[in-house]
This record gives C-alpha cells, sequence and structure tokens, in this order.
C-alpha cells in the first residue's frame, strides 16, 4: 500500500487543485479518460479535506468517514463547451436531459467496477466520484486516514515536516502567511495588483494561474517549486 498525498494533473480537471492519494491516481485516469471520451472538462470543487473543516458549496453533509478524508474523494461540476453543469443539472432525476455526452461520462462512472457516483447515493450527492474505498476496504481506509491527514496538517503550516517550503494553493480557509505574502509581493512586481495580506485567496489564485499560463508552466494554480523559480523565490 502506497499511501502519499500528490497532485492530480490533466488538462481535463480544471477548477481548484486537485489533492490526491497516490493509490488513488489509477481510478482518477480512468475518470480522466471517460471525460476525454465524452469531450468533456471536469471542474474540480473538492478534494481531500482536513478533518472538520468547513466545506463551502456542499450539498449534502459530509459523511465522518468521507472518501475526502483519506484522499479517494472529489467533488466537481462538469464543462460542455463554456456552459457549466451544477450539482442541480446532475441531479438523478434530470439525467435524460443532460447532453447525450454527459449522460454518457456518468454512466462510465456507474458501469466501472471501482468507481462510484454519488448521485446514485442515500442521500445523492450528484457532483460526487469516489473510488468506494471506506466500505470496500475500511482497514485500509483507516491505515490511510492518520497519513493523509498529518500530510493535509503540513501543507497548512509554514513549512512542511521536511523542512522543504510548502504548496500553496487555494483552500478553504485559505491558507495564510508569510509565504504567501512573499508569493503576492512578487506578483505584483510582475504586474499584478494584489491585495499583499498574507491570504491566498481567489484574487491570488487568479493571479498564479494567470502567471504560469504567461511563462508556459502548468496553469493549476499551485505554487511549487517551478512557480516559485519562475517568481524569483
Amino acid at each position: 500500500m502506497v499511501t502519499k498525498l500528490d497532485a492530480f494533473k490533466s488538462p481535463r480537471f480544471i477548477g481548484k487543485p486537485l489533492l490526491a492519494d497516490v493509490d488513488f491516481f489509477d481510478s482518477l485516469e480512468k475518470v480522466d479518460q471517460f471525460a476525454i471520451d465524452a469531450g468533456i472538462k471536469i471542474y474540480v470543487t473538492s478534494s481531500t479535506r482536513l478533518q472538520g473543516g468547513v466545506v463551502s458549496g456542499a450539498i449534502v453533509r459530509p459523511a465522518s468517514r468521507s472518501n475526502h478524508l483519506v484522499g479517494h474523494g472529489i467533488d466537481m461540476n462538469v464543462m460542455l463547451g463554456d456552459k457549466l453543469f451544477n450539482s442541480d443539472a446532475l441531479d438523478k432525476s434530470n439525467l435524460k436531459n443532460l447532453p447525450k455526452s454527459i449522460q454518457n461520462f456518468i454512466q462510465s462512472i456507474r458501469n466501472d467496477s471501482m468507481l462510484r457516483w454519488g448521485g446514485d447515493f442515500t442521500p445523492a450527492d450528484s457532483v460526487h466520484i469516489d473510488d468506494g474505498l471506506n466500505l470496500r476496504d475500511p482497514a485500509t481506509w483507516d491505515a490511510k486516514f492518520p497519513i493523509i491527514q498529518a500530510e493535509m496538517r503540513a501543507l497548512s503550516q509554514p513549512n512542511s515536516v521536511s523542512g522543504q517550503p510548502r504548496l500553496l494553493f487555494l483552500t478553504d480557509p485559505p491558507m495564510r502567511g508569510d509565504d504567501v505574502l512573499a508569493v503576492q509581493n512578487a506578483l505584483n512586481q510582475k504586474g499584478f495588483n494584489l491585495k499583499a495580506d498574507g491570504i491566498f485567496g481567489a484574487a491570488t489564485d487568479n493571479a498564479v494561474t494567470a502567471f504560469q499560463e504567461k511563462q508556459g508552466l502548468t496553469a493549476d494554480g499551485i505554487v511549487g517549486a517551478g512557480t516559485r523559480k519562475a517568481l524569483g523565490l
């Protein structure tokens, strides 16, 4: 069993950074292929979470043994062209009214032996996808939980356990600190006009993504080693 939190990246996944357990990457690659086949993009709204953290925009009460807590679940909307399909549009009762490409995407998830679509849950959570780890293998969920939660807590601190700079990205509540302030100041020196308050909010996320695009970097809104180097940090 490999348990490690990392960023999953694909042009088909947009929105918030997708942090997941590397053991979940095979499932995410299948979701990625389903999205390619359907000609859609997946707008990520939530991935790995800290236990007890605020979950903004949740349409159902977070489960105490949620797969989000071990990096094995995502919440998302679907993008087809420039149109966003949210929880109301993706509701199971509305499936027959959705474009065929989105119907095919959801059905591909439902047909997969490992993946689960939250629209089939009770109560329904039509924007959720996971691999059922909490029910399929509770012992592995239990083993992964403290590891993933420790990594999430480390990300929220000014420096990781290893002493290396932490990844910076948009979270709820937002990351704060002198490292965020340094990124904001560096972006402002590159021509942006951010409020340098040390809070990694939506404006900072947008500026980071725009800077990454301009520099030819992966435009995922995550400030890692490559983005820091480009910013001169």
